[in-house]
């Protein structure tokens, strides 16, 4: 009987199996991280959007019921001319702050927020705001509100006290 050295084929077919499924557990987990790092990006845009429009709504009360539903689709408003060193009424500045927030909202869906949409119901002393975007490698679906979250589209709401 002879001694056998070296790997039989089998074993080396094993090894390469055994190699083969770590590195894609490996590849898997990798993809998860991608995925939830997009993720938490777009939630951190979606909050620092979200913030500036509050301060927005909180610094002019007028801007409130303009602000109903934003969407990427919203139409950008004219600039009223009006400009140093003469005086805006305020009207023309709640002009100014809408079109500077649908410029904005504009911005951020072409970017990181994709279909992004913002919502402002106010209810009794507070204002709810909603911001939905659609999730990165999710398909639209149908014809469904922009300000509602589904399967397809991230929420977040922020409420705020009014005065």
């Amino acid at each position: 009987m002879q001694l056998q050295s070296g790997f039989s084929l089998i074993e080396v077919l094993v090894s390469l199996l055994i190699l083969k499924v770590g590195l894609l557990g490996v590849l898997a987990g990798q993809t998860l991280a991608v995925q939830q790092v997009q993720d938490a990006l777009q939630r951190t845009q979606a909050v620092a959007f979200s913030t500036m429009a509050l301060n927005e709504l909180a610094g002019n009360d007028a801007l409130l019921p303009a602000v109903k539903e934003l969407t990427p689709y919203t139409e950008l408003p004219e600039l009223p001319p009006c400009a140093p060193p003469t005086q805006c009424t305020p009207a023309q500045i709640t002009s100014i702050q809408l079109h500077q927030l649908v410029s904005r909202l504009q911005q951020a869906a072409t970017g990181k927020l994709h279909q992004a949409a913002l919502c402002v119901t106010p209810q009794h002393q507070t204002v709810q705001l909603t911001m939905t975007w659609q999730r990165r490698l999710k398909q639209q679906a149908g014809n469904a509100s922009l300000c509602s979250a589904d399967a397809q589209r991230a929420q977040l709401i922020l409420t705020a006290s009014q005065g």
